[in-house]
């Protein structure tokens, strides 16, 4: 396999599917998925919990693809993608050895989806296609995993934590204090990034999750502040999280997890001296909060709005927290919003106003025209500062989301 470029042809037959891999996407992730995971050692990488009712892996894999193939002719704009991949295949230890797995499952799905339109010249192209994206991924998680490797307190591969505490946050959201089990020093973080924690949970195996860091950089240990997840909505008689439930109820002071390093690209810029807003949505408050612990431990010098939206009080996770932070520093403004305030809800006290976060509130009371914005939540939110955010005219560049999935499908 190499990174030799793309023949005219290829680029050619390639974009030329496109169209009907926007059409049929997500039946050829499915099997491909299905292929896959007859490989057992592959099949534990994943989250198994998004290939079920949700299918939000499916989607997402589905998503990439269609945009690899409508813009394989200009592959600068797959950069974000390729840097979210890679960064997301290096805290699941994926391995060089993976990847023709991968590649015979997708050509073996786009053979069985499209049938008669998988053409020898269709299938040769996206086998060149492949080996091309693999190549590039390949090299950029090499240079990652050196990266850890040589960073001071760095490591590869999973590394023994113990949970030191537990504190409850909400009645749904709970902290864990996560410090090396061998007692060596940590590795630094940007805030904003992720940790993949390995989970022995009894009867299930081992139990892979990402969960963003909720402390700021240069503690003694790393914080994730997990919800507890029941069935979906749309699958109400479906088992809970099996991860988050595993921590809630079984994890406590001595609890030994294997975690991975730090990784992740959604990371605050620490050059930049512009105005910053972190909003969130209900446990999407995770790296904001690692956000802004690392700006208040900086000193004032940017102004800071953090703006939060919970259901309720019952559900508002680090209320204190927040409100000493903002305390520590003139230059964060805290405003919460709770949904459906319950009657022991005091306005002024416990929030700082009804309903949700508005695109017309925002442009009225943050500095809309200078700011970075950064944010998190639930998919419906994340789409309202998307869509709301390019529509007030703030530049892409500015603009900076966690979202699990191609970040195009929150403009759809």
């Amino acid at each position: 396999m190499a990174g030799t470029a793309l023949s005219p042809c290829t680029i050619r037959t390639v974009k030329s599917t496109a169209p009907i891999l926007r059409e049929r996407g997500l039946e050829i992730s499915r099997r491909m998925y299905e292929i896959l995971f007859r490989n057992e050692e592959i099949k534990n990488l994943f989250n198994q919990s998004h290939h079920g009712q949700s299918g939000s892996q499916p989607r997402a894999l589905a998503g990439a693809i269609h945009a690899y193939a409508d813009n394989i002719d200009r592959l600068s704009d797959c950069v974000p993608l390729i840097e979210r991949i890679a960064q997301k295949h290096v805290g699941l230890h994926v391995r060089p050895e993976h990847y023709p797995y991968v590649g015979r499952a997708l050509i073996g799905a786009l053979i069985e989806v499209l049938e008669d339109a998988a053409t020898s010249d269709v299938i040769t192209a996206w086998t060149q296609a492949y080996d091309y994206l693999a190549y590039t991924l390949m090299s950029r998680e090499l240079e990652l995993y050196d990266e850890r490797a040589l960073t001071p307190g760095g490591w590869v591969g999973w590394r023994d934590f113990t949970v030191a505490s537990t504190v409850g946050e909400s009645e749904t959201i709970r902290s864990f204090y996560l410090r090396p089990s061998d007692a060596g020093p940590l590795m630094e973080f940007r805030p904003g990034q992720y940790l993949t924690v390995r989970l022995g949970v009894p009867g299930q195996g081992d139990v892979l999750r990402n969960y963003s860091i909720s402390s700021a950089p240069g503690r003694d240990y790393y914080r994730i502040s997990v919800k507890r997840e029941g069935p979906p909505p749309e699958a109400p008689y479906a088992p809970p999280g099996l991860a988050s439930n595993y921590l809630h109820e079984e994890a406590g002071p001595g609890t030994v997890v294997g975690v991975s390093p730090p990784t992740g690209e959604f990371v605050l810029d620490e050059a930049s001296d512009r105005p910053v807003a972190l909003l969130s949505g209900g446990v999407g408050l995770t790296p904001t909060v690692s956000m802004l612990e690392y700006l208040v431990d900086r000193g004032p010098a940017r102004e800071i709005w953090y703006v939060h939206a919970a259901p309720d009080g019952r559900q508002h996770a680090m209320k204190r927290h927040i409100r000493d932070l903002a305390a520590v520093s003139s230059a964060v403004h805290a405003v919460v919003f709770y949904e459906h305030p319950l009657p022991e809800d005091v306005i002024g006290r416990d929030f700082d106003a009804p309903g949700r976060i508005a695109m017309e509130w925002l442009k009225g009371a943050l500095p809309v025209a200078d700011a970075d914005f950064y944010f998190c939540g639930p998919r419906g939110f994340m789409r309202m500062l998307a869509i709301g955010l390019r529509a007030l005219d703030v530049p892409d560049e500015r603009i900076h989301l966690e979202f699990f999935g191609p970040a195009e499908a929150l403009y759809a």
